[in-house]
């Protein structure tokens, strides 16, 4: 180990491997495998209308990453520009906030594995032991992902990309399946899932599908954190985070609709309370024993998910760490600069303490994956609504020549107020209105954590003042000048 490298290695990820981030941790197939069968349950068989709307509120968010990193890419995005255009404490307040985002969605793959784990198991006909099958699938799976993750980000996205083809391609083949035999049933196939007249849980329960369908738009901004390994960042970061998310909620929508027209929405019901994931018995019914290829999609798209979770966690950790803002063993590079090792293994360390931790607690490995994917969700959100004012702040003080005003001060506006009334609606009305166990604990956990960090703020600048002081830890461009 050599601790003198100090910078990631740069030019290692091209434009594909950007694409790959973004689609890789959203996942094509799994955005539909993990959340079409609890958002119809929490909202009635309304999943496309609730990608669409959630896609609705990602955009304005989408614009402000791409703006900005178009003016100055940087991979501590809110962070970096909330440092420089409005405090160091703000910009590490996020970089904290930013760091949790990342590493809860990493946390939460080997919760959604363990499940599909199970459907194998059933499919091969061998025995399932409940929670120990749970608990022994979480190192199994991460071990493969540390292997990827170990070798570095064009390694990592290398594979993301493989497995983010095979994965799509499955699901297309699926939707064809559902709409050509539907096409012989008179009435089978219409748009009534796009309707807001056929959601069945009233307001609370569309609120509590947002929630889940905000879950799937998590994680495009990850591009962001590539910025210092990526060539030509200003070029290709923007381009990257709008084609993914006009690609993928097209993608989203019109297979979220095809699943909702395959089988009755009781049993869609019937399935989530059961704790399973009801695609794999939908797939049965028009493949047969050919499930089986969504079962090993869902390995493949949860591997993407993790791995770039994986990446873009440890990459904040390494430059926080770097600026003396996290224990600096966490800033410690490989030889060849292009793999934090330290900041993944702390990465992987927490995500196996926390999941084994989620599944005896709750006794129920679904129960479990929603309620890290939950957490994810509020500083994800509050992640989003930092990324919008920046927009706002940095553009009016060290870009007001290219300041505009839709783009710089109309969209980000509209992005953050919205954000704040997601959270509002769906943390602190739905989520906390359900029962202790899987609800009201996850906005009490989450609210102590982000009090926690400003706890760690105020006391970093009380006793280490010079460590918020200069550029900010995390940078990609070092053509800025203030």
């Amino acid at each position: 180990m050599d601790g003198t490298v100090t910078r990631l290695k740069s030019g290692q990820i091209s434009p594909l491997g950007l694409a790959a981030l973004a689609i890789g941790i959203m996942s094509p197939a799994l955005g539909l495998f993990a959340l079409w069968g609890p958002m119809q349950a929490a909202a009635g068989p309304i999943s496309p209308l609730v990608f669409l709307g959630a896609a609705a509120l990602a955009l304005p968010t989408a614009i402000s990453y791409a703006v900005l990193n178009r003016e100055a890419p940087s991979a501590g995005a809110a962070s970096t520009w909330l440092w420089r255009a409005v405090s160091p404490s703000i910009g590490y307040l996020i970089g904290l906030t930013m760091t949790t985002y990342f590493v809860l969605a990493a946390l939460a793959q080997p919760l959604m594995f363990g499940l599909f784990f199970r459907d194998l198991l059933e499919f091969l006909g061998l025995p399932n032991f409940g929670l120990a099958t749970l608990i022994v699938a979480i190192p199994v799976f991460t071990l493969p992902v540390m292997w990827a993750a170990y070798r570095g980000a064009a390694a990592s996205t290398k594979v993301a990309v493989t497995l983010m083809t095979i994965e799509s391609a499955v699901v297309v083949l699926l939707s064809l399946t559902i709409l050509y035999v539907k096409s012989s049933v008179p009435g089978a196939i219409n748009f009534t899932p796009f309707l807001p007249s056929a959601a069945t849980r009233g307001f609370q329960g569309f609120w509590t599908a947002m929630l889940l369908g905000i879950l799937a738009y998590c994680g495009f901004d990850v591009v962001s954190t590539a910025a210092e390994e990526t060539h030509a960042p200003r070029e290709y970061l923007p381009k990257a985070i709008l084609l993914t998310i006009i690609g993928i909620t097209i993608f989203w929508a019109v297979n979220a609709w095809a699943f909702t027209l395959a089988i009755p929405h009781e049993k869609v019901v019937e399935y989530s309370s059961r704790g399973l994931t009801a695609v794999t018995p939908m797939a049965a019914q028009f493949w047969g024993r050919g499930n089986i290829f969504i079962i090993l999609t869902a390995f493949t798209g949860l591997f993407a998910v993790y791995i770039t979770g994986a990446l873009g966690s440890s990459r904040i950790i390494f430059a926080l760490a770097r600026h003396g803002l996290l224990p600096r063993r966490l800033a410690e590079l490989d030889r060849t600069g292009m793999v934090p090792t330290n900041a993944l293994h702390a990465v992987f360390g927490l995500v196996i303490i926390g999941d084994v931790a989620a599944v005896l607690i709750l006794r129920n490995g679904l129960d479990a994956f929603t309620w890290w994917a939950n957490a994810m969700v509020f500083f994800a959100t509050l992640t989003f609504a930092a990324v919008n004012l920046a927009n706002i702040f940095y553009f009016r003080r060290f870009a007001p020549a290219q300041f505009s005003l839709w783009p710089n001060l109309i969209v980000p506006l509209f992005g953050a107020i919205s954000t704040f009334y997601v959270m509002y609606e769906t943390f602190f009305v739905a989520l906390w209105n359900t029962d202790f166990r899987t609800g009201r604990s996850v906005v009490i956990f989450s609210v102590l954590v982000f009090l926690l960090f400003i706890l760690v703020v105020g006391l970093m600048a009380a006793i280490s003042p010079r460590r918020l002081q200069g550029e900010a830890p995390i940078e990609a461009d070092s053509k800025v000048t203030l």
